[in-house]
């Protein structure tokens, strides 16, 4: 069972998701499987079947694309997490942590990086080069995600079909990820999208983070209402057990407050939440 801090009065959780999984110690999972921000790189490759630019940690493999501006490319370039040519198309899949969604000076130098590498006019891989450069796709991962199946076939189906026109998804390469990243192959034994014990809460968001997360979760859930139901549950448990709304849920923006106001439907809730009661029995 769950135990209360003694000095904060906060429920903490007594148990790892690593346990679930049958993984020895949560530095183990950490280190060999670590969920999307650990392994990201080897699922794209899974998925995409080809070879990606990009490790994590070392910045000196990440492509770096400089921006053009009055014709010079100008300050450092713009890394990008991780790259690949994939058919005919340029493609980058960018990790973006809790910094893009509580800073506006980083959420002002995305929207620059992606008007640099979105434009061919605009971005070159030559320092003192000025073009012509290529135009990249790229794709958001938000720290708050996991690979649910249905998250899976949002990126690789839906989001391959509308930006390279083709999709990439399969049943296949999907319980291969999986394994990879969770070391199951089972979509009802994954981590459920959300906050579960992270501090970096949507209380932490600046205004424009907030805009940012709403804008993706309208993008997600519109053909996936899962990726919702599965956010809300997950911010609802940690509200009970820090007992106050507070210190999860900003308490002002109207907007947030009205999207997060639903209670999650059970039929969507197939992944392990791990602040739920019923988690304690694996």
């Amino acid at each position: 069972m769950p135990t209360i801090s003694k000095k904060t009065r906060f429920v903490n959780t007594n148990h790892k998701y690593h346990e679930i999984v049958k993984v020895k110690s949560a530095a183990k999972f950490k280190k060999k499987y670590g969920a999307m921000e650990v392994n990201l790189k080897k699922c794209l490759e899974i998925f995409f079947e080809t070879k990606f630019k990009g490790e994590r940690k070392n910045i000196k493999s990440e492509l770096g694309v400089y921006e053009i501006i009055d014709g010079t490319t100008v300050g450092a370039p713009f890394r990008c997490d991780h790259y690949a040519k994939v058919g005919n198309h340029h493609v980058v899949f960018e990790f973006n942590g809790n910094h893009h969604y509580q800073s506006s000076f980083k959420i002002h130098t995305d929207t620059r990086k992606k008007a640099t590498l979105n434009d061919p006019k605009k971005n070159t891989l030559e320092k003192k080069g000025s073009g012509p450069g290529e135009k990249y796709e790229t794709f958001k991962i938000p720290y708050y995600m996991q690979l649910t199946k249905d998250f899976a076939k949002y990126l690789f189906h839906d989001e391959c079909l509308l930006r390279l026109k083709k999709s990439y998804y399969s049943d296949k390469k999907y319980k291969k990820a999986i394994k990879l990243m969770y070391n199951t192959e089972d979509e009802n034994m994954i981590f459920a999208p959300g906050l579960h014990t992270s501090k970096q809460t949507p209380a932490t968001y600046c205004e424009e983070g907030i805009t940012r997360f709403l804008k993706e979760m309208g993008e997600m859930s519109k053909k996936y209402p899962s990726i919702k139901h599965q956010y809300i549950k997950s911010l609802k448990l940690y509200i009970d057990d820090v007992g106050a709304e507070k210190f999860i849920v900003p308490e002002k923006n109207k907007e947030f407050k009205a999207w997060f106001n639903i209670e999650p439907e059970e039929k969507y809730l197939n992944c392990i939440f791990e602040r739920e009661k019923k988690a304690y029995n694996f």
